[in-house]
């Protein structure tokens, strides 16, 4: 008995064995399970134990005794809940809920529980049912959350519950680094989702000016902006839009341009580098854009609601922008919209980072396996990632899918692009939620209190430092 793993009881080993045949095998309400014997024999082990493991299993509602007839898996559907912000908007609901419908007709013993939250409230939702001990069993969440509650031991190390197929078609570097801990994996990307500049296409037409070459420099892109502030002089109109509702977004939304300088939080070994030469320019850049241009400054639900109205030439976004505009416009997103790629320094690479979205199962689940199929599917599925992927927005968390027809359009295209160049912020540390705060501070106080950038920028590269070596 090779699978089974010594330390966990006997029967506990082959009622998870069992399970796992039973999910793997697709069966559903009514069907008859094989005999004990036959159990027996297959998993190599006594009768009395496979009785043991089936005793549970009736006795947690999986199974059913019929008098005569045998074992069979009962007829109630086993729920798995699934706390998410996708249905925070009415397309983003009907997106999910045709998810779910699709996986159930797939798995008839699984019924799943929808759990709705918002994106500002997230966090704080997951945390609040966690400390209330009742944590759902499957949770979205973006992958810099992941070391937080991984830490605290509120999520399981989702690689015991995925297939070895969804596993190995995932690239550590793009998808997974914001998702581990420890060294283990804890969240794996339920789509891959590079942050870019989005451009409102009338808005730009109306003014007269064209993008051009893309990427863009810098200056070219400083120069657009000041020509759209000229003539939005009077008017409520903006050149962009940056997203200012004091959580971590506020210093992630210009992490782009930092990264343009060659700046950033921290390296790839998770070493600290906030008061580098490359985050002073790419600050004292950021701070004078702001100050010279007309910039509309508010949280990131006004922002698109605003960019949707054409009162807003560019934001920062990622690929879910897509269905929350076409909700917004009621008009397909090329119609109004185009993806670029971020500006850049001196003809650079364009650079970016990923905010993937995230799913993970949580510590509490009496249902892990269950969890581990219902995400092993939605992300991995061809038909069900596919439907979900396409309508999103959301780029496939195996990159060798992206090259397929149907990702040949250009909101997929200039995504992939960008994802060329593009990386997981580094958020293995168990204090990073709480260097975000720090970090936070700084654009706060360089931005909008007149703050020395080097003085700034010393000083929380000292607290940084005590933070996360002691």
């Amino acid at each position: 008995m090779s699978d089974l793993v010594r330390y966990t009881p006997l029967y506990l080993q082959v009622k998870d064995l069992i399970l796992k045949k039973i999910i793997d095998a697709g069966y559903g309400p009514g069907n008859l399970l094989p005999s004990e014997s036959s159990l027996a024999k297959t998993y190599g082990t006594s009768i009395s134990t496979i009785r043991q493991a089936i005793n549970l299993m009736v006795a947690e509602g999986i199974l059913s005794r019929k008098q005569g007839k045998g074992t069979f898996i009962a007829d109630t559907r086993i729920t798995i809940n699934f706390l998410s912000w996708i249905p925070e908007t009415p397309r983003g609901r009907e997106i999910l809920e045709n998810l779910i419908r699709q996986f159930e007709a797939k798995n008839p013993l699984l019924a799943i529980n929808l759990i709705e939250t918002n994106y500002t409230h997230a966090k704080e939702d997951l945390l609040r049912l966690i400390s209330n001990g009742t944590a759902p069993d499957v949770t979205q969440l973006v992958s810099p959350w992941t070391t937080y509650f991984a830490s605290m031991g509120a999520l399981e190390n989702i690689s015991d519950y995925l297939s070895a197929e969804n596993l190995k078609t995932r690239s550590f570097e793009k998808d997974l680094s914001g998702g581990t801990y420890n060294g283990k994996i804890y969240s794996v990307a339920w789509g891959l989702c590079p942050i870019s500049l989005i451009v409102n296409k009338n808005v730009l037409a109306n003014a007269g000016i064209p993008i051009g070459k893309v990427p863009l420099d810098l200056s070219d892109f400083e120069d657009i902006c000041a020509r759209l502030s000229k003539r939005f002089d009077g008017v409520d109109n903006y050149c962009f839009g940056l997203n200012v509702r004091h959580d971590e977004t506020d210093f992630l939304r210009i992490y782009s341009f930092l990264q343009a300088f060659g700046g950033g939080f921290v390296n790839d070994e998770g070493k600290v580098v906030f008061n580098s030469r490359e985050n002073m320019e790419g600050f004292a850049w950021i701070k004078q854009f702001t100050t010279n241009n007309k910039i509309f400054s508010g949280d990131i639900y006004s922002i698109r609601d605003r960019f949707a109205r054409n009162e807003i030439a560019f934001i920062m976004d990622g690929p879910w922008i897509k269905y929350i505009l076409e909700e917004l416009t009621g008009e397909d997103f090329d119609t109004n919209f185009r993806v670029i790629l971020n500006p850049t320094i001196r003809s650079g690479a364009s650079l970016s980072w990923n905010y993937n979205h995230a799913l993970a199962i949580c510590s509490q689940s009496r249902n892990k396996e269950y969890a581990g199929r219902f995400i092993d599917q939605i992300t991995n599925d061809p038909e069900l990632s596919a439907y979900y992927y396409s309508t999103t927005g959301h780029l496939h968390s195996n990159t060798s899918i992206l090259e397929a027809s149907e990702y040949d359009n250009e909101f997929s295209r200039a995504f992939r692009d960008q994802l060329a160049n593009s990386k997981c912020i580094n958020a293995s540390n168990s204090m990073f939620e709480k260097a975000m705060v720090l970090c936070l501070d700084a654009v706060k106080k360089i931005l909008f209190e007149e703050a020395d950038i080097e003085k700034e920028l010393n000083e929380k590269e000292y607290y940084l430092n005590m933070l996360y070596y002691g």
